[in-house]
């Protein structure tokens, strides 16, 4: 198994550069400790967010200035809403990123990202055509990569006449690409092209199986080989000395988070996805521990916990921890980052995903 960081943003505000100061510091200590990869949300301004919450809509520009800070980290967007801009604007931004990155180092992570109709209605796009417009966005991202002569996109959603993407990313053939989504067309596409299937850390064992038994049955058709080794699934992890502990470090931000998120449909989520009620208020962290969505407590706890995650779902090949939270201190959080990595990790280490849970029990 693999191991990453889920930067999924979310810290008070304060002002969004020392927000995006907090994420760098972990995706270097990351990249010091040996995590492979580390995933950046794309999160856009939304009213529950006005003067609460610190945002970064444009993830590449983060993973620039981390670069020049770590050394062999890979990073990529979790995801790209590439359903929003016009394809050259995409490709052109993404070669530039890989570049900047270099070292092979960029992940292109596209998808659909959060249901909600503002992000499209804002551009002056319709919501309900988004994952059309995603998937003319792919074709047309991947010909602005591929085209060493001026072409012209005729499409439903995009159109354009002439163009020159420059630059072409350092080796568009080989660049890693990943997506996290839902439509069975683009998993399918996903799956038969040895795409990184990403899975959120909002969704139970149960449908991360579910989906990731729809990938591999499109890559097995498609005689990709290994295709378990592509998924990628998150959880929010945190180690303390005790479970209890650790519940109490982060009880005051997980209840000014589930505060905010109540307000764009997240408690609804939740009962659609683990059928749990979740009170909106400091007792939250106790249901979401319980349920299993937090995995917390000690080293043997933690441990055991994601192992049992890891059979649940059938198996995978990459777990990434979720980071960009404010829970505790800087301090705690980059301790338990560090404990993760030295006690937790080379006990799932054998866990092989081309074994399945079989070979791995």
């Amino acid at each position: 198994m693999e191991f990453g960081i889920f930067s999924n943003g979310f810290r008070p505000h304060s002002s969004a550069g020392q927000s995006y100061d907090e994420d760098i510091a972990e995706i270097v200590l990351a990249d010091q400790l040996g995590f492979r990869d580390a995933y950046i949300s794309e999160h856009h301004g939304e009213a529950p967010y006005i003067g609460r919450v610190d945002t970064i809509p444009t993830p590449d520009m983060l993973m620039c200035k981390a670069a020049a800070l770590t050394k062999q980290i890979r990073m990529g967007s979790a995801v790209k809403l590439i359903h929003l801009h016009h394809p050259v604007d995409v490709a052109v931004q993404a070669a530039v990123t890989d570049h900047l990155i270099g070292n092979n180092r960029y992940i292109f992570g596209f998808g659909t990202g959060f249901a909600s109709p503002l992000f499209s209605r804002e551009r002056g796009l319709s919501f309900e055509d988004r994952h059309a417009r995603l998937l003319e966005s792919l074709d047309g991202v991947l010909k602005c990569w591929s085209n060493h002569e001026p072409f012209d996109l005729e499409g439903k959603y995009w159109n354009g006449q002439g163009i020159i993407a420059l630059p072409k990313p350092i080796d568009a053939a080989a660049m890693p690409m990943a997506t996290a989504t839902d439509s069975e067309p683009m998993v399918k596409i996903a799956a038969e092209r040895g795409y990184i299937q990403l899975s959120a850390f909002l969704e139970s064992p149960q449908g991360i199986a579910a989906k990731a038994e729809r990938y591999i049955r499109f890559a097995n058709a498609a005689g990709v080989k290994s295709p378990r080794k592509h998924l990628t699934v998150s959880r929010l992890v945190y180690i303390a000395e005790t479970r209890e502990q650790a519940i109490e470090d982060m009880r005051a931000a997980v209840a000014y988070e589930v505060s905010v998120q109540a307000q764009r449909g997240f408690l609804n989520m939740l009962k659609k996805n683990f059928n749990l009620d979740v009170p909106n208020d400091e007792r939250a962290i106790d249901a979401l521990v319980e349920c299993g969505m937090y995995i917390v407590g000690d080293v043997e706890q933690v441990t055991r916990q994601l192992r049992e995650f890891y059979y649940a779902t059938g198996g995978f090949g990459t777990l990434l921890i979720v980071a960009g939270k404010s829970w505790a201190t800087r301090e705690k959080r980059h301790r338990s980052m560090r404990t993760f990595m030295s006690e937790v990790a080379p006990r799932l280490r054998d866990l092989d995903a081309d074994l399945g849970v079989a070979g791995a029990a």
